[in-house]
Order: structure tokens, then sequence, then C-alpha cells
């Protein structure tokens, strides 16, 4: 099993800060109207500015690894996982692969797959499967 690293690498930590900017600048476009419209004192408004990059800076490191594609590389990678079905595919129904259901329809050559029967996944397009009966290994 790989490790997986504690500290995130330095593109991580630049995506994430480019995807906090806009939310920024909003906020900082929104400050500055307030100021002006509501004569706020400055400390307040940079008060509040810090409060918001402080909450990007604490909330860092419980998020970084979704932002690291590396992190879990296959999941989501779903072709060639196997689950079973839970309804029977004729020629649509639900299967379960990994703990979570899936609507899935059967492969083309295929006439039907039993409710309880072992899947493998064929392809996918979007949020259905396309699967195929297989046997358990």
């Amino acid at each position: 099993m790989d490790k997986k690293p504690d500290r995130p690498p330095l593109r991580v930590v630049i995506k994430y800060f480019l995807l906090q900017l806009p939310g920024q600048v909003a906020f900082i476009l929104i400050l500055a109207l307030g100021r002006q419209w509501l004569e706020a004192p400055a400390y307040l408004t940079w008060g509040l500015l810090g409060l918001w990059v402080g909450k990007d800076i604490f909330l860092f490191p419980f998020l970084w690894r979704f932002h690291d594609p590396n992190q879990y590389p296959d999941r989501f990678r779903m072709v060639g996982r196997k689950g079973f079905a839970l309804t029977r595919l004729n020629p649509v129904g639900y299967v379960q692969v990994q703990g979570e259901r899936w609507q899935a329809g059967i492969h083309e050559e295929q006439a039907s797959v039993e409710q309880g029967e072992a899947i493998c996944i064929e392809a996918i397009d979007g949020l259905k499967l396309t699967v195929r009966s297989c046997t358990e290994d």
C-alpha cells in the first residue's frame, strides 16, 4: 500500500488558494461597498477580511487532500470494478458497486442479469453504468 503524503505538494497549495481567490475578491468588493455605504470603520473592514482569509488558511489542512488528484488515483475509475445486481437488469435496473447504488444497463450481447448476480462494469456514461454478468473471483 502506498503511503499517503503528510504534507501537500506546492501545486496543491497553489491550486487551493487560486480556487479561493474569486470568493476573496467578491468579499473584498462587498466590504469596500459596505464601508462606503455604511461608513464602517476601517478596523472592522480589515478585521472581517482577516477572518475571511483566516478561514481559508484554517480549513486548508483538512481540505488539501481533496484538491490532490494523486492522493486517491482510482477514486473515479469505475470500469473493471465488480458488484452485484440489486434488481433484475432487463435491460436496465440497479446495481451496487463498493456500497453505492447505481443505475445500470446490460451489455448489448447479454439477455438479462438476475437479481443478486455478480456484475462487472464495462463502461460509464454520466451516472449510468453499462455492465455484464461475471463470475466472482
